[in-house]
C-alpha cells in the first residue's frame, strides 16, 4: 500500500482496519435494508455495536464519529527493536545487513512481508464505484423509474463525482461519456442494470446477514 492511503487510515496512533469507502458503503447497504424491512429482514445480532436506531436516522459522517471509529479502530502498538528469541504467530523476524543500501533493504523488506501478509489475509481487489453503482441502481429501480431514466440518472450522478473529486476520482471523463450511450441496444442497457440490481440485492441480503459485501457475483 502507498505511504500516503496508509497514513489516510491512521489518526491519533490509531488504525482503522480497511478503507473508509468499504464503511461507508457498507454503512448505506444497511442502511437500505433497514429502510425496506419487508424485503430484507436484518440479523440485528450480526450489528450489536451499530446501534442500529442510529443508523437508520444519522449521516454516515455523523454514525462514523459518534459510533464507528471506536468500532473499527485499533490502537497501533508502539515501533520498537525486539530481541528475543521467541517467535510468535503471525510475526517474522528479518535479519539486515548494515552494509546494503537502505532503499534496497527496504525494497527486500516489503516484498518479504507482502508475501507472508498474501497468506493471512485476503488481498480481493475492492471497487468502491462498482459496489455504490449497484446501490444506486437499486433505488432507482425501487423509484418505478424507467430504463431510460435510470440510465440517464446513473450516468448524470457518474459525472458529478468526476466534476467533484476531479484527480481523485476512479474513473475519467471517457469512461463516463460512454456508459449507457444514446446508440447501445434497448437489451444490452436492460441486461447491464438488472446485473446491477441483482448484484445490490445479493449484497443487501449478506448485510443483512452481517457480511459486507460477501459473494454476489
Amino acid at each position: 500500500m502507498p505511504r500516503i492511503d496508509i497514513f489516510k487510515k491512521i489518526k491519533n496512533d490509531k488504525i482503522i482496519d480497511d478503507r473508509i469507502q468499504k464503511y461507508r458503503l457498507h454503512y448505506n447497504y444497511l442502511k437500505t435494508c433497514l429502510q425496506l424491512p419487508n424485503e430484507f429482514r436484518v440479523d440485528r445480532s450480526k450489528y450489536v455495536q451499530w446501534k442500529l436506531d442510529q443508523v437508520k436516522k444519522l449521516k454516515f459522517n455523523d454514525w462514523w464519529k459518534k459510533i464507528g471509529s471506536n468500532i473499527f479502530s485499533k490502537q497501533l502498538a508502539q515501533v520498537k527493536e525486539v530481541k528475543t528469541t521467541k517467535i510468535s504467530n503471525p510475526s517474522t523476524f528479518i535479519e539486515i545487513p548494515l552494509d546494503v543500501p537502505t532503499e534496497y533493504a527496504i525494497g527486500k523488506i516489503r516484498k518479504i512481508l507482502q508475501e507472508k501478509q498474501l497468506k493471512v489475509k485476503n488481498t480481493e481487489r475492492f471497487r468502491p464505484l462498482q459496489l455504490e453503482l449497484y446501490l444506486e441502481s437499486f433505488l432507482l429501480k425501487q423509484k418505478k423509474l424507467k430504463l431510460v431514466q435510470i440510465a440517464r440518472e446513473l450516468k448524470k450522478r457518474r459525472l458529478k463525482i468526476l466534476k467533484t473529486h476531479k484527480n481523485r476520482a476512479v474513473m475519467n471523463r471517457d469512461k463516463v461519456e460512454d456508459m449507457f450511450p444514446a446508440s447501445m441496444k434497448y437489451e444490452i442497457v436492460n441486461r447491464i442494470i438488472w446485473r446491477n440490481h441483482s448484484n445490490a440485492k445479493k449484497i443487501l441480503l449478506n448485510v443483512c446477514k452481517g457480511e459486507f459485501p460477501g459473494k454476489y457475483s
